[in-house]
């Protein structure tokens, strides 16, 4: 994992600054440290190699006439087929790296060159014959790219530690970021948890020529058309397990042992499963393999090890069993101190003690089947795509199929509610969603804790995303799982949790071809009766072993007693810091919940939300005061 940053300044960056950045970026692990200047240009990488090619460019990396210069943090997925193109434009590729394969995409596309480039990125380029930035980052922003204007500077990093030690005016906290962190309902795409720091949205680009003014412009969507169709199931389920074994040998590339998160999940065990195939068949990138799970123990929401352990039989390979990782509240209150950002979730830091003995062994890379979730599950929605096509038969054999799993009465209204919906008119259809929209509202959580003018905030930008989502309900779905702002809390946080200790993760199902392959078939394939990840399912047969294939249930990683300790930390820390976000009766309210109890679980995100809040507000101020060494803090 490397972490990058970049300075424009109109008047040229002054020595101090460029040394503030390349200190800032030093505090990462990295295997080189590189700054370039010129003009009014300043760029900065600390890079830690994960593949044998990215050692044959350094970091920043000039083109051969000097009128470009990039900073590359990521990986490609297709670096050879990109190559190949780019020899037929006459701009080859100098070498084999990345970051020099992204520079040669920008020589030839310009700003167009995002829409080539697929896997986990974030580019800057520092174009001096025009006279701009130019930033972008991958489709899912599963790498975090920040900015911000200060003194009439535009700068840009990895991550808000380098912004703040790069920064002549201290930051300040955004009181709206905090509505959507306390309420969990995440409408606001830019926004960060700094007032006037943004993030560089999802598939999107950056263009900076002067002033203190960027153009952002959207380069990629979710397809949502059903294009790929075919006869028969199987054929779904060859053309599935032939796409997620191209994918996973993809990412498995790097010199070093490959590591894979083994929780013992239908897609994490899978991803696992798949590259010891590719491993035996002398196909993986790798020169290694090795798998890690946790021990939880048997009464904890998380323990899935009989899971994993049958993967490890069923594949002949040892897993590397490590304890979760479990702090007190001090710890999450030194993470967020120690990178002047929210503090990691309890369901985020768990994994910290995987990925410290993935990197104590020696592994760089580690893959893991996040996303799978969002594009395997299945929903009913099958019966608006049979209604659309005029499929009634299909409609008759999917009821059949759904009494036996959820009876007569419900598989009948669940069928007539969604076939009905598909069958009016688009004008009235949209006008009754519009209707209930209201009703909706009461229904969910009512945000009691919030003040008043947040609560109108959030809706009036929910209104706004919602605007901006396709009016069919089935492409709305497609647009809501790759738009939404609501994952991208969870990238960056696993993002610098992983860039502290020197490692990087891979999720092929978050890929631009797995998504497109999710969106261009039908909805069937993904759910039929009570099975979903029904296509995944029956491409892995053989492949997983059948406890994990044929399990349906799932660990959910709560952990009721670090709940306990951050209501604790808001009763004696954080009332009155929340005041000004928080109506003092509602914030009560939460923090009566028993928290060791069941109805805790059901709280979870919003006492993790106010607990948050509650302790970056407390200590924001000595968050632009400090300057102690960037490391994940421990457990002393």
């Amino acid at each position: 994992m490397s972490a990058i940053g970049a300075i424009v300044s109109p008047g040229g960056v002054p020595d101090e600054m460029l040394d503030a950045l390349k200190g800032a970026l030093g505090r990462f692990p990295h295997d080189e440290l590189g700054a370039w200047r010129s003009d009014r240009f300043a760029l900065g990488a600390a890079i830690l190699h994960t593949t044998g090619e990215s050692r044959e460019a350094r970091q920043p990396l000039a083109s051969a006439d000097g009128d470009c210069v990039a900073i590359f943090d990521g990986y490609l997925l297709f670096p050879d087929d990109l190559t190949q193109t780019l020899k037929t434009k006459g701009c080859e590729p100098r070498s084999a790296s990345d970051a020099e394969i992204a520079l040669a995409a920008y020589r030839v596309w310009g700003e167009d060159c995002a829409r080539h480039l697929e896997g986990e990125f974030a580019l800057i380029v520092a174009d001096i014959a025009k006279g701009r930035l130019f930033a972008a980052c991958d489709h899912m922003a599963m790498v975090p790219l920040y900015y911000r204007f200060d003194q009439g500077r535009l700068l840009l990093a990895s991550d808000f530690r380098t912004l703040a030690l790069i920064s002549e005016t201290p930051l300040e906290p955004e009181r709206e970021y905090f509505a959507q962190l306390l309420a969990n309902r995440w409408p606001l795409f830019t926004a960060t948890p700094w007032r006037g720091v943004k993030r560089l949205v999802r598939a999107h680009t950056l263009v900076h020529e002067g002033g203190e003014d960027v153009k952002t412009r959207n380069y990629w969507l979710p397809p949502t058309d059903v294009t790929i169709r075919y006869a028969r199931d199987e054929e779904y389920d060859e053309h599935y397990r032939e796409l997620l074994f191209d994918l996973v040998r993809r990412a498995s590339r790097t010199d070093r042992p490959l590591a894979a998160a083994v929780s013992g999940g239908l897609d994490s065990t899978a991803l696992f499963c798949i590259a010891d195939r590719l491993a035996g068949e002398g196909q993986l990138l790798a020169p290694h393999l090795r798998g890690y799970t946790f021990t939880a123990s048997a009464d904890s929401n998380a323990y899935e090890l009989p899971f994993a352990l049958a993967a490890g039989r069923h594949t002949g390979r040892e897993i590397t069993q490590c304890e979760l990782f479990d702090p007190d509240v001090e710890w999450y209150t030194r993470d967020a101190l120690e990178h002047r950002d929210v503090p990691a979730p309890s369901n985020g830091a768990m994994m910290l003690g995987i990925d410290r003995q993935v990197a104590a062994d020696g592994c760089r890379v580690i893959i893991n089947g996040s996303g799978g979730d969002q594009w395997l599950q299945g929903s009913r929605h099958y019966y608006r795509e049979f209604a659309r096509e005029g499929a009634f038969g299909e409609i008759a054999r999917a009821m059949r199929d759904d009494v036996g799993w959820m009876g007569l009465p419900r598989a009948l209204t669940t069928a007539a509610r969604h076939t009905s919906a598909e069958m009016l008119p688009r004008s009235v259809y949209s006008a009754i969603r519009r209707g209930l929209r209201p009703f909706r509202r009461r229904g969910q959580n009512a945000l009691s804790w919030l003040r008043p003018d947040l609560r109108a905030m959030l809706e009036r930008a929910e209104d706004a995303y919602r605007a901006e989502l396709p009016d069919d309900v089935i492409a709305w779905i497609k647009h809501n799982l790759a738009r939404t702002p609501r994952a991208d809390l969870s990238f960056s946080l696993m993002w610098r949790q992983r860039a502290d200790i020197g490692v990087t993760s891979r999720q092929p199902m978050w890929s631009q071809r797995f998504i497109e392959f999710s969106c261009r078939t039908p909805a069937r394939i993904k759910m039929q009766g009570g099975v979903n990840k029904r296509v995944h399912r029956r491409a892995m047969r053989g492949i997983l072993p059948t406890k994990v294939l044929d399990r349906f249930s799932k660990a959910n990683f709560t952990n009721t007693a670090i709940d306990c300790q951050f209501a604790d930390y808001v009763r004696k820390n954080g009332t009155e810091r929340l005041l000004d976000l928080c109506e003092r009766e509602g914030v009560e309210r939460i923090l009566d919940v028993d928290f060791a109890s069941p109805e805790g679980d059901l709280w979870a995100w919003e006492i993790w939300g106010l607990y948050a809040t509650a302790t970056f507000l407390y200590h924001q101020s000595q968050m632009n005061a400090a300057d102690g060494p960037l490391h994940s803090p421990d457990t002393n």
